[in-house]
């Protein structure tokens, strides 16, 4: 009797490790739960990006202004945003300068550096941006009015639309008064200096001259290339 209890202890014991081993198996055998992959978040944003056409609203002296003062402007053209919506012409432009030096007897050349930080808007509302000048031409209505003192002028310069990846600015001509012929108007495929002697634009957007200072007339010409953050 004692010998029959033990041989039924001992196929207990078995079958209960047999049974431990197949559930063992059939779990590995179950494909392992995938978590979901996190959805990408969507890119959208408020700011424009591409080329951008602005006039200064005040004038500049790089021998009269210093690292960090307050550079304005005005958009003249409609702008439409990455996430289809639209900046307004005459919105306010504001940037700073980031270098400021008149000619000196150790340095050939006077410079002038800008960049743009915001746009304002008619409401009220702040867009950060970061701007740099692609273009800088002379101020078409200074050309017009000093054409106009003169006499009448042989005809009328057609403008250029404004190109560029971004942006959707109307036909140049909707940015200021019309010039007079001679006076380049900028569009987005411009670069460098346009129309201005003795002034060339250097890397970081910096101006450079030979001159004893940098000066840029109120009213002057930019394309601002609005970097993608």
């Amino acid at each position: 009797m004692v010998r029959y209890a033990k041989l039924l202890f001992l196929f207990a014991i078995a079958a209960a490790l047999c049974l431990g081993a197949a559930t063992a198996v059939a779990q590995m055998s179950q494909p392992a739960a995938q978590t979901p992959p996190a959805a990408a978040p969507q890119a959208t944003s408020d700011k424009p990006h591409g080329p951008m056409p602005a006039q200064l609203t005040k004038s500049l002296d790089s021998k009269k202004m210093k690292e960090g003062d307050e550079v304005t402007g005005r958009i003249t053209a409609d702008i439409r945003s990455r996430d289809g919506t639209t900046i307004p012409r005459d919105s306010k432009l504001i940037g700073h300068v980031t270098e400021a030096k008149a000619r000196s007897k150790g340095d050939p050349q006077s410079a002038l550096g800008i960049v743009f930080d915001k746009i304002s808007l008619p409401g009220g509302k702040d867009l950060a941006i970061k701007g740099v000048i692609q273009a800088v031409g002379p101020n078409p209505s200074a050309g017009a009015q000093n054409a106009a003192n003169a006499g009448p002028g042989p005809g009328m310069m057609a403008g250029h639309e404004g190109q560029g990846t971004g942006t959707t600015p109307p036909p140049m001509p909707n940015m200021a008064p019309t010039p007079q012929a001679g006076t380049p108007i900028l569009n987005g495929q411009s670069k460098g200096v346009v129309g201005i002697r003795n002034l060339e634009l250097g890397e970081n957007s910096v101006l450079f001259s030979s001159g004893k200072e940098v000066r840029l007339d109120s009213g002057t010409q930019m394309i601002v290339l609005v970097e993608v953050e």
